[in-house]
């Protein structure tokens, strides 16, 4: 976006904007904090954070004094050391051993194979470790019964601190859930292997969004901190908090208003037909910026505090809405088409509803493209 503005001038406008709420980042991060005081909590960064942009929110993240970022990839990480991230940073995910034949890296790793921790002791031994153990989500993960043969190798074939242990759940958000409750018992006992072994962690964490916001449920099992993705971006797990506040809001612009006539058709596949004589805009905005195609004939955008419903078919750059009951709908007004109100009817958490999905997978297709301001 900086090379096009060196190129055309100040004068570049982008059609399309994703605004940050900086100040919902941080009022979401003192809340979580306060839920349990024993358990700190560590952004969740990857995946683009959540479609809000890495390298755009990463600062921010890194003045909440968290004790860590986490990320899912290498790649990821060295986003947040570019723009000079202080915060130590945990890669969570897999890391191919040849990239760490490299210039020493300031990361933690979380580990659950012998062929990365060979690497990182043989190119990176000064790097700490946090072993990540399958408690029952039967993803990544060491196997509980392989857990001392792994903690032993660790041991005896390197020097790497073992900083943390960790594990992921499946489904948080249901406490009383059996398998839930098997995950749980599995985490305390891999937290009594390591203890048989001589080591105590630092960092103990298995909670997610969902676990954090049940933490008191779960008897402070669940270690001393938490990995938190949705709910720092305000995105509420169980869709009933009214103190989380999302970040996001996508933003585009009226690009033509037309009349349609009753009985006209619309879009590909001609899905929708006017059943009276009605008002349309363009809106210079698709499913590759992120407007999911489900929302085709479904969904809604703001026009002036108005709710349009978007008619037709989602097309790749291009939507169609419905501005009817919209006073002087004219070329260049804004549209709102995620709005940061949680009860908005094109909240990314209705939006996600109306499309049968999860939130996640409207935030992640956001354009990477799409020019990303933090607001104040």
């Amino acid at each position: 976006m900086l090379r096009i503005k060196n190129f055309l001038g100040r004068n570049y406008q982008p059609l399309n904007l994703v605004e940050i709420s900086r100040e919902n980042i941080k009022s979401n991060y003192r809340y979580l904090s306060l839920i349990n005081r024993n358990i700190k909590i560590a952004p969740v960064l990857k995946s683009n954070a959540y479609g809000h942009g890495i390298s755009i929110v990463g600062k921010d993240f890194d003045n909440l004094n968290a004790p860590f970022i986490c990320v899912d990839s290498l790649y990821e990480a060295y986003e947040l050391l570019k723009i000079k991230v202080k915060t130590q940073i945990l890669i969570m995910g897999f890391v191919s051993p040849k990239s760490l034949n490299t210039k020493k890296l300031p990361f933690s790793f979380a580990v659950y194979n012998k062929e990365l921790v060979d690497a990182i002791e043989k190119f990176q031994p000064h790097a700490k470790v946090h072993i990540f153990v399958d408690t029952g989500m039967h993803r990544e993960g060491v196997r509980l019964e392989e857990l001392p043969a792994f903690v032993k190798y660790i041991q005896s074939n390197t020097h790497l601190e073992i900083e943390g242990l960790m594990s992921h759940f499946a489904m948080g958000d249901d406490i009383k859930n059996e398998d839930t409750r098997k995950q749980v018992e599995a985490f305390g006992t891999a937290k009594q292997i390591l203890s048989d072994h001589g080591i105590k962690p630092k960092w103990i964490h298995i909670a997610n969004s969902a676990g954090l916001l049940n933490s008191r449920e779960y008897k402070n099992k669940l270690g001393n901190m938490a990995r938190v993705g949705k709910s720092s971006y305000g995105i509420d797990p169980r869709k009933v908090n009214k103190d989380l506040k999302p970040a996001l809001t996508l933003k585009t612009q009226i690009a033509q208003v037309k009349n349609l006539k009753k009985g006209e058709k619309v879009g590909y596949d001609f899905s929708y037909t006017a059943e009276k004589d009605m008002k349309m805009a363009i809106i210079p905005i698709g499913y590759f910026e992120g407007v999911d195609r489900r929302l085709s004939n479904k969904g809604y955008v703001l026009v002036k505090n108005k709710y349009c419903k978007i008619i037709g078919r989602v097309s790749m750059n291009m939507s169609i809405i419905d501005v009817s009951h919209v006073l002087n709908a004219k070329v260049g007004q804004e549209v709102i088409v995620y709005s940061n109100n949680s009860s908005a009817k094109n909240s990314i958490q209705n939006s996600a509803k109306i499309c049968n999905t999860i939130p996640y997978e409207l935030l992640v297709h956001v354009g990477s493209s799409t020019r990303r301001v933090i607001k104040d």
